[in-house]
């Protein structure tokens, strides 16, 4: 496996966040090691960047000359710029709710296709997403659940489930915000079902649509955020593989990311052995570029 080290220069677009100050800080300080260098910082609201050499500061997207653009910010930024980026950069989406969007998700599969570009998602807070995409790609995955419980104040929702938030609040107790299935829910929480956003792409046989999500409001859980997933394959004579797994990653209070997440985009930059980005849009999660020889045909980070 070929690291992201033969990549040389990255960009991280961000609203300078946690995670986002995080991956900046890693590539400043250890990143040479690797062979990567932080070629530019963006921030979407102009806001300081302490810590970042002022020549770091990206003013616009003109001649961008890096490999790959890392996006922790919010999905509103590849909606507005993705295509634009894939122009001239690999793109590794931080926020996959994004691609719940049909008309976004086909903009940048074609503007991939004819910039000669990849696009990828990490992991993230998926554990066994690699489990999940080996049954998917063996047609053997029948359902897929996952389940946030997160403290309210880490929450940050749109339109009617910012409601309910507010009235799960008051309750002060565990209150279910949403069940069902995710492509409408992405929409409602960008920032918060990004984990169900990546599972969606580890499962295109499932996707947006088949993915069952469920988001939980629980003022119990103030540290930490808890992904519990639950995987159905197929059987016969009613015998099939059930797996569930339960996730506590701790969190600051009041942060949207959990704390192990951001290593684990880390690992995802590098392209190292403990997590591999997936990428959208063929049912075996390979890359939507033109062949390269360097690349791994079914998707490994070969090109992060």
């Amino acid at each position: 496996m070929e690291s992201m080290g033969s990549m040389g220069s990255l960009m991280v677009s961000m609203g300078f966040h946690p995670p986002g100050r995080f991956l900046a800080s890693q590539l400043l300080s250890v990143g040479p090691p690797h062979g990567v260098t932080l070629a530019f910082v963006w921030t979407r609201r102009g806001g300081p960047m302490d810590g970042i050499p002022p020549e770091l500061h990206l003013k616009d997207l003109e001649g961008l000359g890096v490999d790959l653009v890392v996006e922790v910010a919010h999905p509103c930024v590849t909606q507005e710029h993705g295509e634009e980026i894939l122009q001239h950069a690999d793109l590794m989406l931080g926020s996959p709710t994004v691609l719940a969007d049909p008309d976004t998700e086909q903009r940048l599969r074609g503007a991939a296709l004819r910039g000669g570009h990849t696009l990828y998602v990490p992991h993230g807070a998926l554990w066994g997403c690699d489990d999940i995409q080996r049954m998917d790609h063996n047609g053997t995955l029948a359902a897929l659940k996952v389940t946030m419980t997160k403290a309210p104040e880490s929450f940050r929702l749109q339109g009617w489930l910012q409601e309910r938030l507010v009235a799960a609040v008051a309750s002060g107790g565990r209150v279910v915000l949403y069940e069902g299935p995710l492509r409408p829910l992405c929409p409602l929480a960008p920032n918060n079902v990004n984990t169900m956003a990546a599972a969606a792409v580890a499962a295109p046989s499932l996707g947006f649509d088949g993915v069952q999500a469920c988001l939980v409001a629980d003022p119990s859980v103030p540290d930490c955020h808890v992904v519990d997933i639950e995987v159905l394959g197929r059987g016969s004579c009613g015998r099939a593989l059930r797996v569930t797994s339960s996730r506590r990653n701790p969190a600051t209070t009041g942060a949207v990311t959990g704390d192990a997440t951001k290593w684990s985009f880390w690992s995802s930059m590098l392209g190292g052995s403990l997590l591999e980005p997936i990428t959208p849009y063929r049912p075996y999660m390979g890359p939507i570029t033109h062949p390269e020889p360097h690349k791994d045909p079914i998707g490994t980070p070969l090109a992060l």
